[in-house]
């Protein structure tokens, strides 16, 4: 596959239309990787180092994503960690089978309902905070999938949280940006501040509480977290904050296995996440754009039709994400709104020449029988939306509209088995409390109203969708974001950046990219690199575009490239590829 470098400069204000001036990428430096026996590649250096230690020992790749998971909880605590959740999509490649673990956490319904309110109120102290899954769900999948102890496979994580690291650029900068919240923690402030002054770039982070709860989760399994000590602890920094939560709760926690969400693009079998993850988004926006026909249209950095196209179809994307909720509460469309009959139906809003004011919406109910494309079914897909009841559409909200404090690995292992992991704390140091050296995620549905009975757990909607493609049965991508509302729109590009244009998996990466603002706005975010020409013509179509910051909605891909695979890490972070 030839590396297309596209590197381009960036105008907002009208001028003469000129062709896009190439200049020369900078170097690597640990962004791609390419090898045979395994890649892993995350937001940083160190969480990737864990995961491929994990293959030179021999472990599967489900092996490696968990010893990532745990360690970037560590070195990155402002996205993750024992007190968030996350989801994994797996594929084992000798089985041919994919399985979708949702651990994204969740309350339970019975906390709000008991608390004598039917709304939760955000304002209160805590209340936002729901049972983490993370640990659940990284430690059933080792039990289900992984071949190493975990005391072998969370030995990474408890050496860097025991010993320290230097802390990064990234991680620096959320300390700053946070002091204020962080120092009203106590527990914050002294893992942060520990002389006094807060840690700057290059300073040593050492987090001896976290590693001694990591050590109780190693040698005890989940109950070293959902029982015990370190759940009083939990339970107890809640209950202070006005949180119902009970040690009960804690107990009762448990990951979901579901089906992946399947459609078909440019003939390759694509596998997101279900509901009330971001995969119905992701995939009905990739089907508005293969009815565009993107590489006809051109990249939307360099042609006008094509920016036209990608701006449109991601607008129009924005409805399934709307129709998203938790399917034990909902019934919820997802066949629909991934079929390419529901796509056809509203074909005509994509690559009109003019920007619409309102992207227009249709009921996506009467596709829900839609039969899923052939090549999906080995997949055996996500199936009919079955629910007798629906909850308040208060309770339909996405974390972060255009945050991106979450974080992502995908590894793939010598035997072509993959994870795509994403995990996270919600927003950026999730609620800003601590307990024990990790800090407790704001993940919870901060507006729900019911005040009938439903099922027991309720998980608000989320935008992360760990995501895999296939060609002729073979896996041919592994892929993943963190950032909010833009990670759907990120992966659309980058997945049709590699499958319609043929790009590296770095290159694909680094291509500037667009961010549409949802399906009543015209108004289109775009990162340096578009051609000048490019955004005067997207002006005369209706679109206002504006300058975006260059760091939104990092991805981590691993690409086939013939018998090898290439690990990508956006250079828009800290992150590596590492492979062997």
């Amino acid at each position: 596959m030839t590396r297309r470098l596209s590197w381009l400069v960036l105008s907002v204000v009208a001028c003469a239309p000129a062709p896009a001036p190439r200049i020369t990428a900078p170097p690597d430096d640990g962004r791609r990787v390419v090898a045979h026996n395994g890649v892993v590649t995350s937001a940083h250096p160190l969480a990737s180092e864990a995961g491929v230690a994990m293959l030179r020992a021999g472990g599967n790749a489900v092996d490696a994503a968990v010893a990532a998971g745990f360690a970037i909880g560590v070195v990155e605590p402002e996205m993750s960690g024992l007190g968030g959740g996350g989801a994994m999509l797996l594929w084992q490649n000798a089985g041919r089978d994919v399985e979708y673990a949702d651990f994204y956490s969740s309350q339970p319904a019975r906390a709000f309902l008991d608390a004598g309110a039917t709304r939760a109120d955000s304002t209160k102290p805590l209340r936002e905070v729901a049972i983490p899954g993370l640990v659940a769900g990284l430690l059933e999948a080792l039990d289900r999938h992984g071949s190493l102890p975990r005391s072998v496979v969370m030995a990474p994580a408890i050496r860097y949280a025991r010993e320290g690291f230097p802390v990064y650029s990234t991680l620096a900068e959320f300390i700053s940006r946070d002091t204020a919240r962080l120092g009203a923690d106590p527990v914050a402030r002294k893992l942060f501040a520990p002389n006094g002054h807060w840690l700057q770039m290059g300073e040593r982070l050492v987090n001896p509480q976290l590693a001694d709860a990591l050590e109780r989760i190693a040698n005890e399994g989940r109950d070293g977290f959902y029982r015990g000590a370190l759940a009083s602890e939990i339970v107890k920094r809640l209950a202070a904050g006005g949180h119902p939560a009970s040690l009960e709760d804690l107990a009762a926690y448990q990951p979901l296995w579901k089906r992946p969400l399947c459609t078909t693009y440019r003939g390759r079998v694509v596998l997101s996440a279900p509901p009330p993850q971001g995969g119905m988004q992701l995939l009905h926006s990739l089907e508005l754009l293969e009815r565009g026909d993107a590489s006809a249209a051109g990249l939307p950095a360099e042609s006008a039709r094509g920016f036209d196209l990608f701006a449109s179809a991601m607008r129009a994307g924005t409805q399934g994400a709307r129709l998203s909720g938790d399917p034990r509460w909902e019934a919820i469309p997802a066949r629909a709104a991934t079929s390419d009959a529901y796509a056809a139906a509203r074909a005509n809003v994509i690559a009109t020449g003019r920007a619409a004011d309102t992207v227009r919406a249709i009921d996506a109910a009467p596709y829900e029988s839609s039969p899923p494309p052939a090549a999906c079914v080995p997949y055996l897909p996500y199936g009919d939306a079955t629910s007798p009841r629906a909850v308040s559409d208060t309770a339909r909200e996405s974390h972060g509209a255009a945050g991106g404090e979450t974080t992502h690995i995908s590894v793939v292992d010598r035997n072509g088995d993959a994870v795509s992991l994403t995990v996270t704390n919600s927003s950026a140091f999730g609620s800003g409390v601590a307990v024990h050296g990790f800090f407790l995620n704001d993940s919870g549905v901060r507006w729900f109203a019911d005040a009938g009975t439903g099922a027991a757990w309720l998980t608000r909607n989320s935008t992360i969708a760990p995501t895999m493609m296939f060609e002729d049965g073979r896996l041919m991508l592994v892929i993943g974001s963190p950032g909010g509302g833009r990670i759907p729109l990120a992966m659309t590009q980058v997945i049709s950046y590699v499958a319609d244009f043929g790009m590296d998996a770095l290159d694909a990466i680094r291509m500037p990219r667009l961010y549409t603002t949802g399906a009543s706005s015209r108004r289109v975010e775009v990162e340096v690199g578009f051609a000048p020409g490019v955004l005067e013509a997207a002006r005369g179509m209706g679109y206002v575009p504006v300058a975006q910051a260059f760091g939104y909605a990092r991805l981590y891909l691993i690409a086939r490239e013939g018998d090898a695979w290439v690990g990508a890490a956006d250079p828009r972070h800290d992150g590596r590829a590492v492979g062997y």
